[in-house]
Order: C-alpha cells, then structure tokens, then sequence
C-alpha cells in the first residue's frame, strides 16, 4: 500500500509547494526500490521535461590545473596524499584549440573551467578569456575552482566569467581540509560578484544519511544560486574513502528527484532560441542572477493525491561533475 504522507509530500513538490528539509528526510527514508522512490523519480522527472521543454544543457569540462592538491580531501584522487600525478597547467593555445573544436561539430553552450585547490586566480582568468574568444559567440564560460575573495571573484567577473560552480562537501572539515562555512562564504562572494552560481552537494556515498545530505542542500537554499546540484561520490582508488564504497545508482536517482520537488518552487532554466545569436546559441528564460521563487498555483481542491502519470521511472538531469569537486 502506498504512503499516505509520502502522496501528499510528493503531490506538494509536483504542483511548487514548499517542501521542508524534514519532508524530504521522510522521502528519503523509503527503500530506492519502492513505490514511493519510483513515483518520486517519475514525477521529478514528467516536471523537469515539462518546465524546461525537454531540453538539456550540454556542458563541456575542460581541466586547465591539475597536480597534487594541498586541500586533502580523502575521496579525491588528486589528494597530495593519494595521487602520484605531476602538475600540469593548460597552455593557452591548447585550451583555445580545444574550444575551437567544440564549437566545431557540437551544441556545447557552456565550457567550465576546472582546477585544484591552489589554483592561480589571475592565470585562470587569463585562461577564462581565452575560452570565450576562442568558443562560439555566446557560449558561457563557468569556472570550478578554489575557494576565493571578492577581489578575485571580480577579476574573474572582469575576465569574462559568466558564473561558477562550488560545492559544500559532506563531511566538510573532517574528511576535508576546509570548513562548510568558508565553503558557504565563497558561494556569497560569488553571488555578490554578480556570477551566476550553481551550488553542489557531494559528494554522496551508502553511508551518508537523508539528514545529512537534506541539511546541506538546504544550507544554500535562499542564497541566490542559479541552480543547486548533488552528486555521487566515484570511488578513488588509494583514497581514505574508496573502501565505503559508491551509491546504486537507483539511490542517487531517488535523491535527486526528492530535492528536484523540493525546489520546484523556483523557475526552472530554459534554454530557448534567439535571433540575435547563432542557431546554437541561446539565452535564459529565468533571470541572469538568481533563480525566482514561484508562487504555487495550488493543487486541485481537495485534493491531496499525486498527479496521475504513466511516465516510467527515470533519471532526472544533472549537470556533469568534475572529478575532485573544488
């Protein structure tokens, strides 16, 4: 028999009513193999087609930095404690020629830049100005780097940046070198800049638990972002981490269609044509700083039952994540 309160919470998240953090704890106490899981996964998913027009955002990761990272986080690969890998820095002309062939035989729209922890902040807004002259005009340039200042988030703002992604990372402070509220004080500084900034939550593994996973989304819900991730933890072979072990893919499907109806309130981004760029390009139908709130047009009177769907249980869409998520 299916979930009394689980068919009013997830009826709430379809029709853009609030969802509380203890709301979707309760979700996310159900098996990712049962009917609850499976109705979450499919009416996040029949939302995200029908808001965004069944349009995705192809994105490209283009790493300019790697090396031993002084960071230690003990999932990460390129951990100075883990990794035997040499540093490396893209040359600006490679990373032009590899923007050229983008641009080239494919619909990327976005190219994210991404580093280690001790990146060079003037170098990668060097690098960031290369890109955008270098990819289709109108292509966005986001960056994944280190935690930063307002001085350096405007040089890459001056540099051409469209936005940046950054995560708070489960376990922040323990099983990393930096503390969840520099982690949060760096989204600010973004938002402040005037990026647009795609906050992440990560990344997950079988141990962590619907409350630790729910708080730490929540942390940055209100703040501005343009948009809010979470994502897996891979395994790292020689990490502290990798004996944990990864999450089933039915799990990581099913929290990412809980917090999908948790954030169903906002306008979600859409990709549309304009005749001003090329037929590749296009432009945000939400606004260009921050994701709005919607007001709910409510559900049917009276009703406290989900939506009827036929749809099949799917993945709802994530953007890609790098492999250290600086």
């Amino acid at each position: 028999m299916f979930d009394s309160r689980a068919a009013d919470l997830l009826s709430k998240g379809y029709y853009k009513e609030r969802l509380e953090p203890d709301e979707c704890k309760y979700l996310l106490t159900f098996r990712d193999r049962s009917p609850e899981a499976a109705m979450a996964v499919s009416l996040a998913d029949r939302l995200t087609r029908s808001e965004c027009k069944s349009t995705g955002l192809l994105v490209a990761e283009i790493p300019v930095s790697t090396g031993p990272c002084p960071v230690g986080c003990r999932f990460c690969k390129w951990a100075e404690s883990t990794t035997d890998s040499l540093f490396w820095d893209i040359d600006g002309d490679d990373l032009a020629r590899r923007c050229r062939e983008l641009g080239a035989f494919s619909d990327v729209r976005r190219i994210r830049l991404s580093t280690i922890g001790d990146a060079d902040i003037g170098r990668l807004a060097e690098l960031a100005g290369i890109a955008a002259d270098s990819a289709p005009k109108g292509t966005e340039i986001y960056v994944d780097t280190r935690d930063l200042d307002a001085s350096e988030a405007g040089t890459l703002k001056d540099a051409g940046v469209t936005g940046a992604y950054h995560s708070v990372r489960l376990g922040e402070g323990t099983e990393t070198g930096v503390s969840a509220e520099k982690r949060l004080d760096t989204i600010r500084t973004l938002i402040s800049a005037g990026l647009r900034t795609v906050a992440g939550t990560g990344p997950i593994g079988p141990e962590h638990t619907p409350k630790e996973i729910v708080d730490l989304f929540y942390a940055t819900d209100g703040m501005g972002c343009d948009g809010m991730q979470v994502y897996p933890r891979e395994p790292a072979e020689g990490a502290p981490l990798c004996g944990n072990g990864k999450i089933l893919p039915a799990r990581m499907s099913q929290i990412r269609a809980v917090l999908t109806l948790a954030m169903s309130r906002y306008d979600f981004p859409a990709f549309e044509p304009t005749a001003a760029r090329s037929s590749r390009a296009e432009t945000w139908r939400t606004s260009s700083t921050a994701r709005t709130e919607k007001k709910s047009s409510g559900r049917p009177a009276g009703s406290c039952s989900m939506p009827a769907t036929t749809e099949s249980p799917g993945l709802t869409a994530s953007v890609p994540t790098s492999p250290w998520h600086t």
